[in-house]
């Protein structure tokens, strides 16, 4: 019985060792694990600015609003848009329909008297040509008349020589009858020229090219008309450019309308699925363009912020696993750690919609990406909501996770 009994004692002695030492490796296991002294749900804030000037209209008032992407939060009204640049195109195409106007009064008037100047220009080629005609039928008259007069001195001489070579002509009388013949022949060779003459000016005026003593190639009225032809192109090069310009103008102007529709009204919405964080203006204020108006919570940029030990701290590294359960919530967030700031991280919240404390500050900062914290509907974008983040398993998890399946 005495050796029974002490086998029973070293039995119990042995469970209560196992016991105590269970206890000691939970109490130790759960104490050095690594947490986050606090942990805060927190996500980037995007800040809605005014992008042209006027009267603000909100159509989201309550703070707190959840937002889908791209929805309506307000508007601008410009009242007074700037129309400065469009006045000085309406101006300048003012102007240049005015210069197409006296272009085409030029042009009108410079074809008037171009048609004039043809007019006369195709009288006088045909009065030169009728002209021509007919000095070219007197010189022909002339050369047939010079003919017979060739003719009849010709007579003349020959019986003046042979009375002559009888002696019956006196000496005077040859020389009278042989000077008219040579008289008479050289006004027919003087005719001849005449009507060569004639001809050849009269083929260059139908050519279009008159030849004459006292003028030049071309008459007045076509020297005029080249002059005019000149000035027609002139003024058509002018009228072509200015009818281009009153295009392009048109088109600036048209976009120029567009742009002041533009600028009379802005929508205001939200970027991204967002939550309404803090007006900065409120509604009939007017504000400036650039000036911010709404601060808005980007629920697709939710992470958790979390001081550690120094310990701890040195021992993470970006990408490391790591688990995250709200306070009050036995839901458990698996995520990794995203960012490593360390101590004094205060310039890293400037964009963030939580700050830090000064006990923040005196700690090492971390932040860390949960995605399936981000997708939880739920929470509705739960910003500001407190937990603990645990960076290395902890002997009661299993137990932890047990109880959170059966809602315990």
């Amino acid at each position: 019985m005495a050796g029974g009994s002490a086998k029973g004692r070293l039995f119990k002695l042995a469970i209560g060792l196992v016991l105590v030492a269970g206890a000691a490796y939970v109490i130790v296991g759960e104490r050095l694990a690594g947490t986050s002294a606090d942990a805060v749900v927190n996500a980037r804030i995007s800040i809605v600015r005014a992008p042209i000037d006027g009267a603000l209209e909100m159509s989201v008032r309550g703070l707190g609003a959840r937002l889908s992407a791209n929805a309506a939060v307000g508007a601008i009204v410009d009242p007074r848009p700037d129309e400065i640049r469009l006045i000085l195109l309406l101006r300048e195409e003012a102007d240049l329909g005015a210069e197409i106007e006296r272009l085409e009064r030029q042009l009108s008037t410079v074809g008037t008297a171009l048609e004039a100047f043809v007019r006369q220009a195709d009288t006088y080629e045909k009065g030169r040509i009728r002209q021509l005609d007919a000095r070219l039928a007197e010189a022909k008259a002339n050369l047939d008349a010079a003919n017979a007069r060739v003719r009849e001195s010709t007579s003349a001489f020959r019986r003046a020589t042979e009375l002559s070579d009888r002696g019956v002509q006196t000496a005077a009388g040859l020389d009278r009858a042989r000077s008219t013949y040579e008289v008479n022949t050289q006004e027919l060779e003087s005719a001849r020229f005449r009507i060569n003459y004639l001809q050849i000016e009269l083929e260059a005026a139908r050519a279009g090219t008159y030849l004459g003593d006292s003028y030049n190639d071309a008459p007045y009225s076509q020297q005029r008309i080249r002059e005019l032809e000149l000035r027609v192109g002139e003024l058509t090069s002018d009228l072509n450019e200015r009818r281009r310009r009153v295009k392009t103008i048109q088109t600036q102007i048209s976009s120029e309308r567009v742009r002041q529709g533009k600028l009379r009204e802005a929508r205001l919405v939200a970027p991204a699925e967002s939550v309404l964080w803090e007006m900065m203006a409120g509604p009939g204020e007017y504000v400036r363009k650039g000036q911010d108006l709404i601060k808005l919570i980007d629920c697709s940029t939710v992470m958790v912020t979390a001081s550690v030990g120094e310990r701890v701290y040195n021992s993470l590294k970006v990408g490391d696993p790591a688990r995250f359960r709200l306070l009050g919530d036995e839901r458990v967030y698996e995520g990794t750690v995203a960012r490593l700031a360390g101590p004094g991280a205060l310039a890293v919240y400037g964009s963030l919609a939580i700050g830090v404390s000064q006990a923040h500050l005196t700690r090492f900062d971390v932040a860390l990406h949960f995605p399936t914290l981000a997708e939880d509907r739920q929470l509705a974008c739960g910003v500001g909501r407190t937990g603990r983040v645990v960076f290395s398993s902890r002997p009661l998890d299993w137990w932890r996770k047990l109880a959170a399946d059966f809602g315990i």
